[in-house]
């Protein structure tokens, strides 16, 4: 798997129920364009607002629609048991990948989030794609990541949702240097070209949900030896990724977005997040307009 790769938001009806037919229309538009993989109950899709069972739904549905795209399911919970759990289900439906965030609210050091991880690999054959998003969960250095890497085949990638060209290196040199097939994903858009330039594989972007002609065009272009198209495609995912500087939550960001860019799927999110107002979406209005026209 390399790549664009699209962490799918989840649609809400206003009642907080899935808008099942919207998740169908998205995930039919993603696959027309040509995203090469679709990841559902990412951060994106509100993941932590979904209880157990929604979430197996979801990864059910979605493994029912996606066809043309490698399909990835998020398994993370800050229970190691739900995590295994939630990877062999994902497994039994056919899932591509897994993607696994570090639990999240209590601290751990290496050695904790090395036994969590190990204990998942140890108890699926699913490949994983470990997700370091230290915003938001326990961070994953580089020592632990290598570890895992080369103790376990089944442990594929990582997606590296981290401002730091610094840490992209090294986990390019010092993990892919080892394990060549192991896959290194951005995931920020506007790290794209810089993680393709230091030998990565792709991007796991949100705003790939409302414009993902952006992305692949930079994906082309680069691997096509375009290199001042790449470039001016870069500048524009770099403007594009202030969106989420302008909103209250990356949620709130993509879903009015998309509804700006006509997507049906509703501006709802489930509580504690909250939809931004008029304001803001007039802010991301004029964003959109400067950089997609």
């Amino acid at each position: 798997m390399r790549g664009v790769v699209v962490p799918l938001v989840t649609p809400f009806n206003e009642d907080y129920s899935i808008d099942f037919p919207a998740l169908e229309e998205h995930i039919e538009f993603l696959q027309k364009v040509g995203v090469h993989g679709i990841f559902i109950n990412a951060t994106t899709g509100e993941f932590t607002s979904l209880n157990l069972n929604e979430r197996k739904l979801l990864a059910e549905r979605g493994r029912e629609l996606v066809k043309s795209a490698f399909y990835l399911v998020g398994t993370a919970s800050s229970n190691t048991v739900e995590v295994v759990e939630l990877t062999k289900h994902a497994q039994d439906i056919g899932a591509d990948y897994v993607v696994i965030a570090p639990p999240y609210y209590c601290p751990l050091n290496d050695d904790a989030l090395f036994t969590h991880y190990s204990t998942v690999a140890e108890s699926t054959d699913i490949p994983i794609i470990l997700y370091n998003i230290p915003s938001c969960a326990n961070p994953l250095s580089v020592s632990p990541i290598k570890r895992l890497a080369l103790e376990y085949s089944n442990i594929s990638g990582v997606k590296e949702t981290i401002d730091s060209v610094n840490h992209i290196r090294d986990v390019i040199l010092e993990v892919k240097g080892e394990r060549n097939d192991f896959r290194v994903f951005t995931g920020l858009d506007q790290h794209l070209l810089n993680t393709l330039v230091l030998g990565g594989d792709g991007g796991i972007m949100a705003c790939a949900n409302f414009a993902p002609e952006v992305h692949l065009a930079l994906w082309r272009a680069f691997h096509e030896k375009r290199f001042e198209d790449a470039f001016e495609h870069a500048r524009r995912l770099a403007k594009l990724s202030r969106v989420y500087d302008l909103a209250s939550s990356f949620g709130s960001a993509i879903k009015l977005a998309m509804s700006l860019r006509g997507f049906s799927i509703k501006p709802v999110l489930r509580p504690p997040y909250m939809m931004d107002g008029d304001e803001v979406k007039e802010d991301i209005r004029k964003l959109l307009a400067g950089v997609l026209g």
